[in-house]
């Protein structure tokens, strides 16, 4: 059963159509683009040269993103690569199965990190650069519709930062590749959970309290290499789907971080409030009337919990 916290957040989203809450000003904005050279320059920052870039993938796939801050992810702008349609991003959150299914091939790199499971829908952006301090450092989010329902299971869509041909995206202080089943508050929320200090639940069923499309992501991650040789490297910047071409994955990366400088400190995630707080209710001793504000959240979290279990249902048969 659900905390309090988690039947008003469920509440507040539900009511969001009666006009009782609203959610947050404004959804993240994508535009789509497979352009190699205006994805890489919409993350260049200082000390680095690029050259050579090339982007694999479908076209809808890849793009420039804005107003990250007011969806929630942290970040305010730069390029995300996703594993379906970039615009599905854009919240508020309305389903738990947001997906697009190009039918284009996974990624042998990516495979790899995850003991070679077969890949789909691969986005790959790769480029040469050089630094003139002989370091690297930039910021990203991960974000997925696998979460929470697909955390510990064979669905385990990832992404990966290949520097020179290793995999750069880790867990921070580990070896470890970041994923679905390595960053996550568990299945069903809160039980076996992998890192989930580092993840922020935003699942349909929970409320969706972020403005975005993804029923979860990962905080602010900063990747940093330092002691380059001289000289010209080469990035290659991955995401596929794992085990089908279903439930998108996205990698957010921030603009004008990818620098030879090291870079600020990345702020925590804040968890948006509803602008309109959804009033504590009052004990009473009689059952309340069905046109007060208790009654009417009640009767949404029921509805809510009835339609995710037969959406659920539906979705376990299809995949």
């Amino acid at each position: 059963m659900k905390s309090l916290q988690g039947f008003f957040k469920t509440g507040a989203f539900s009511l969001l159509g009666l006009g009782l809450v609203t959610a947050p000003a404004q959804a993240v904005n994508i535009t789509t683009s497979s352009d190699p050279n205006i994805l890489v320059n919409n993350i260049l920052g200082s000390g680095i040269t690029i050259s050579n870039a090339t982007y694999q993938g479908a076209s809808i796939a890849s793009g420039i993103f804005t107003d990250g801050l007011t969806s929630g992810i942290g970040i305010d702008r730069g390029i995300i690569l996703t594993t379906g349609n970039a615009k599905l991003a854009s919240g508020p959150n309305t389903t738990e199965s947001a997906s697009s299914s190009n039918k284009v091939p996974g990624d042998t790199d990516l495979s790899a990190l995850i003991s070679g499971v077969k890949t789909f829908d691969a986005s790959v952006l790769e480029f040469e650069f050089t630094s003139t301090t002989g370091n690297l450092f930039f910021n990203y989010v991960f974000a997925s519709e696998e979460y929470n329902e697909y955390v510990n299971s064979q669905y385990n869509d990832v992404f990966g930062f290949f520097l020179d041909g290793k995999n750069i995206a880790l867990i921070p202080g580990t070896n470890t590749p970041v994923s679905i089943n390595t960053v996550n508050g568990g299945n069903p929320f809160g039980s076996n959970a992998t890192n989930p200090q580092l993840f922020n639940n935003n699942a349909f069923s929970d409320g969706g309290i972020y403005n975005l499309q993804y029923d979860g992501f990962t905080n602010i991650f900063s990747v940093q290499f330092l002691g380059l040789s001289e000289g010209v490297h080469r990035l290659k910047i991955a995401i596929a789907d794992v085990g089908d071409y279903r439930y998108d994955s996205a990698v957010f990366i921030q603009a004008g971080t990818f620098s030879a400088g090291e870079l600020p400190k990345p702020k925590p995630t804040p968890v948006p409030q509803p602008t309109t707080p959804v009033p504590t209710p009052t004990p009473v001793k009689q059952v309340p009337e069905p046109t007060t504000i208790v009654g009417i959240l009640a009767s949404a979290a029921f509805g809510l919990t009835s339609l995710r279990k037969r959406t659920l249902a539906a979705t376990k048969a299809l995949r």
